[in-house]
């Protein structure tokens, strides 16, 4: 099933320019950022991340949106960042359609952040690049901020993550909260009634891994390894 073929992808008309945020979002953005407390501020000039990967991939992660680090700005100011992570938000075909497993730009922090996490998955699999092109993960809020606010403003944006994680419970694929998982089940109520639905053990470490994901973890690699 083609995700596209139902609504479109809004991410591919994200403004050139900061502030970085879809016209539909902005207002709302921006009337959050008015009374923010700094680590809860929503960085604009960011590119967003709501989803890293491929629509129809066998395993989504559920999480709950892109952290912050000091090292942000000067990569996604790169040219070869950027070209790949606007290649990742209009869903164009790539090797490594997780990007942030790109080889090219695995010393970033939001790189080197998810080889941390998914360590014992590629290790197991065998193959970064496998990993990279059979693992979607759906953001809950799109944008980077250093630390989530809850009180954060529902966005129109969130529709269409929301949309992905139900395509992926009409193809079966194996799916697995990773973070907020009270807020992704509020969002998409059907994944308590899915039988191929698992949550990490600890959510506040999020390895994927064996012992972390007792009940799903070799369904995960079945998924990857699988035609």
């Amino acid at each position: 099933m083609n995700i596209t073929s139902f609504f479109a992808n809004p991410w591919s008309r994200l403004p050139d320019s900061a502030p970085l945020v879809l016209k539909d979002d902005l207002n709302a953005v921006e009337v959050f950022n008015r009374t923010a407390k700094p680590h809860h501020e929503i960085d604009v000039k960011l590119l967003p991340e709501p989803f890293l990967g491929q629509f129809n991939a066998p395993v989504v992660l559920l999480n709950l949106n892109p952290g912050w680090s000091p090292g942000d700005a000067e990569w996604h100011a790169d040219p070869e960042f950027a070209r790949l992570s606007r290649a990742n938000l209009s869903h164009s075909k790539s090797d490594f359609p997780f990007y942030l497993l790109n080889p090219r730009i695995q010393a970033s922090p939001g790189g080197a952040w998810w080889r941390m996490h998914l360590r014992s998955l590629i290790e197991d699999i065998g193959s970064v690049k496998r990993v990279a092109n059979r693992v979607l993960c759906v953001e809950y809020f799109p944008y980077h901020s250093a630390n989530f606010d809850h009180k954060v403003p529902e966005l129109a944006s969130q529709e269409f993550g929301f949309g992905l994680v139900r395509s992926a419970i009409e193809r079966h694929a194996v799916i697995v909260g990773l973070r907020s998982i009270a807020f992704w089940l509020s969002a998409v109520p059907e994944l308590a009634r899915y039988d191929r639905w698992f949550t990490l053990r600890n959510v506040q470490r999020v390895w994927v891994s064996r012992g972390n994901l007792p009940d799903g973890y070799d369904k995960v690699v079945s998924a990857i390894k699988s035609d």
